[in-house]
Parts: C-alpha cells; sequence; structure tokens
C-alpha cells in the first residue's frame, strides 16, 4: 500500500499544477482579449486567475513569453486538425482542389469558435487584435506558418501557374476574412435585419468570398 501512495500523490500535483496553469493561461487570454497586451499586467493576470506572481511566472514567464504561450495551445488545437484535413485532401485527391484546401483550413476555426466556449470567444477577440500588428510576428509567426506553408505548397500544387507571392498574398487576406468574421458579425446582422449567426453558418459565404479573390488572383 505504500508503495502505491507516492504515484497517486504525484499524479494529483500533477493535475492540481496543469489546472492551474490552465486558470494562468485562461485568465490572461480574457485579459489580452478584453484590454490588449499593452494594458495587462502581470499582477492583474494574478487576480484574475486567483493566484500569486510567482505562479503566474512559473506557468507563463515574462509577459511576452506568456502571450506565445496563450496562442500555442489554441494553434496546437487548430494545426492538428487542419494537418488531418489536408492529409484527407491528399489521399483522396492528388492534387486537392483550391475550394476544398480552402475549406479545410477555415473550418477548423469556424468550428472552434461556433462551440459557444467562452475562452474560444477570447481567442477569437486576442487573434484579431494582434493580427493587424506587425510587431508580433517576429515572435508568433512560427506558431502559424508552418502549417499555412503546408496549405500554401497544395495550393501551388493546384494552381501551379500562379505567382507564389500572389497565391501567400491571397491566404493572408483570406485569414483575415476568417478572423474579422468571428470576431465581430455584429455589422452583417444589422445590414441584413437578422440575428447574428454563429461562424459555421457563415462558412458557405466566406469561402466563396474568398475563392472569389484566390481565383482572380492566380489567374493572372
Amino acid at each position: 500500500m505504500i508503495e502505491n501512495a507516492l504515484p497517486v500523490q504525484t499524479d494529483g500535483r500533477l493535475l492540481r499544477g496543469e489546472a492551474t496553469r490552465e486558470r494562468v493561461l485562461d485568465a490572461a487570454e480574457r485579459l489580452f482579449a478584453a484590454e490588449g497586451f499593452d494594458a495587462v499586467s502581470i499582477r492583474r493576470i494574478a487576480a484574475e486567475a486567483g493566484v500569486t506572481l510567482g505562479v503566474v511566472g512559473f506557468h507563463g514567464g515574462p509577459k511576452q513569453n506568456l502571450m506565445r504561450t496563450v496562442l500555442e495551445r489554441r494553434v496546437e488545437a487548430l494545426s492538428t486538425r487542419r494537418l488531418a484535413a489536408l492529409e484527407a485532401l491528399r489521399a483522396a485527391n492528388s492534387p486537392p482542389a483550391l475550394r476544398d484546401l480552402v475549406d479545410a483550413y477555415l473550418t477548423p476555426y469556424l468550428e472552434y469558435a461556433s462551440q459557444g466556449d467562452p475562452q474560444w470567444r477570447a481567442y477569437a477577440r486576442l487573434i484579431a487584435r494582434i493580427a493587424n500588428d506587425d510587431r508580433w510576428y517576429p515572435s508568433v509567426g512560427g506558431l502559424y506558418d508552418p502549417v499555412a506553408r503546408e496549405y500554401l505548397q497544395a495550393m501551388q500544387q493546384a494552381r501551379p501557374d500562379a505567382p507564389q507571392q500572389e497565391l501567400a498574398t491571397a491566404l493572408t487576406l483570406t485569414v483575415a476574412s476568417m478572423l474579422s468574421l468571428v470576431a465581430s458579425r455584429a455589422r452583417i446582422a444589422g445590414l441584413s435585419n437578422r440575428a447574428p449567426g454563429s461562424p459555421m453558418e457563415y462558412r458557405d459565404t466566406l469561402i466563396t468570398f474568398c475563392m472569389g479573390g484566390i481565383d482572380a488572383v492566380s489567374s493572372t
């Protein structure tokens, strides 16, 4: 019995530590999303998470590193789904159709954003904030670019005559449209006199819109 006690205690400590880490990251995500990175202090994050300053430092490090960690856990989930979708497309059809590639890249984010999880809503607001701020690219671009490059390569195979710069620009603008749609659908609702729908309800319209731009630049 004594031999079994230590692993149980160790597992308990690990579980509590992981729960605390998630609480810190959740708090940072909410505050960064609501107020912006510059306006939020580590002390505010600690108070929001109900932990000490040292606990925030232990789980997140300096504020810049904490931001990257907040983003990293979401990117990991998105990248897993996007790569699985890309592999499925490659297995079914080589090269995959361009519209299918756009769908496979956009849909995982739309699905997560449509689940009603308040933390994913916070992430949506946060990534919309930093996507338009070039200072973040050197520190967080490496989180997003590897999968984007995989898709860009597949797009190039689907449209071999299209200049790579044009396709890269089109993919970047496609992502910007996706982020804008998820972060705020209030104006769409206002102009159409309807209640805002979930991001997934706009999926077909978003893909068609983005494909129009991609088709235009890749056929020149």
